[in-house]
């Protein structure tokens, strides 16, 4: 690989070192990545690189019909959407905390919790162009926003299935959105995670996306607090390669919610899983394995 863990490059070398990562990955593999997604940032402030390996537990999603429609946010809506990403970089770097007991995501950095705010006033008044802009637009930048407001919005049946639906959309950052707010959602309320059918997210662990793959591992370990057998059975049959691959991830916040999965499934007693989630991988995979 021309690029190593530890190394020193500068932001705008970085579409070439992707480049020369697919070269290198299909020399070797002889096959193309499924996809190299850089992403910002771990524990010690630095970029990360995952390059997704085809091969028989890599399953593409089956997406959503793109929609047409040209129902779209006032400009102002999507200039706040745009500060909330920008913003949201920012307070990953500062390593921010974040409150989600209320069902949606406040952050302890102060200006993106201010733009956060303004999301949820506005999505409390909103909601059903939210909605209609999420499930109609042809512009996925709209659809984007949509998914993210809408996590802001009341809490309600309707917010739940539109996110579902949005869980497969064709635009990545459409899902991205979509399932993130579903797990601050089901984290925040028993009630609410039951409503959400772990069937329709599962997929999202094979996917050859490294988003669907985060996003939806962090759903499921919300869906599986319960620990409903249905539901373990049904990721068991489905994705446990996936699920072992993703538990061995080197950094620990993507691969925290892949080790919790597993530990369900193979009946490990939460507070002991809670401390081997952190450096006991090997014992979880080995207990899964032979459960």
């Amino acid at each position: 690989m021309p690029v190593h863990e530890g190394d020193t490059m500068s932001l705008d070398k970085v579409p070439y070192f992707i480049i020369d990562m697919k070269t290198a990955v299909e020399r070797v593999a002889g096959k193309e990545p499924t996809e190299i997604a850089p992403g910002c940032c771990d524990q010690n402030g630095n970029w990360y690189f995952y390059i997704g390996l085809p091969g028989r537990n890599t399953k593409p999603l089956s997406y959503n019909v793109a929609p047409t429609g040209k129902i779209q946010f006032p400009e102002e809506i999507v200039k706040l959407y745009q500060e909330s990403l920008d913003l949201n970089m920012e307070a990953v770097k500062a390593q921010a905390s974040e409150d989600r007991s209320a069902g949606f995501a406040i952050s302890a950095y102060p200006a993106l919790r201010a733009k956060q705010l303004a999301i949820r006033k506005y999505a409390l008044h909103h909601s059903t162009l939210i909605r209609r802009v999420l499930s109609g637009s042809f512009e996925a930048r709209q659809r984007s926003a949509a998914a993210q407001f809408l996590g802001y919005a009341a809490q309600s049946r309707t917010q739940i299935q539109s996110l579902v639906q949005a869980s497969h959309d064709p635009i990545e950052a459409v899902r991205n959105n979509a399932v993130r707010a579903l797990g601050v959602l089901a984290e925040s309320s028993p009630s609410i995670a039951r409503q959400i059918p772990a069937g329709k997210i599962i997929p999202m662990l094979n996917s050859d996306v490294w988003t669907d793959r985060n996003k939806g591992s962090f759903l499921l370990g919300a869906l599986t607090l319960s620990r409903d057998r249905k539901v373990l059975a049904l990721i068991r049959a489905q994705a446990a390669d996936s699920l072992i691959e993703m538990a061995r991830w080197h950094e620990y916040g993507h691969a925290y919610y892949s080790r919790i999965i597993l530990g369900r499934i193979a009946g490990i007693e939460e507070n002991k899983l809670q401390k081997l989630a952190h450096d006991g991988v090997e014992s979880i995979i080995s207990t899964f394995s032979s459960h």
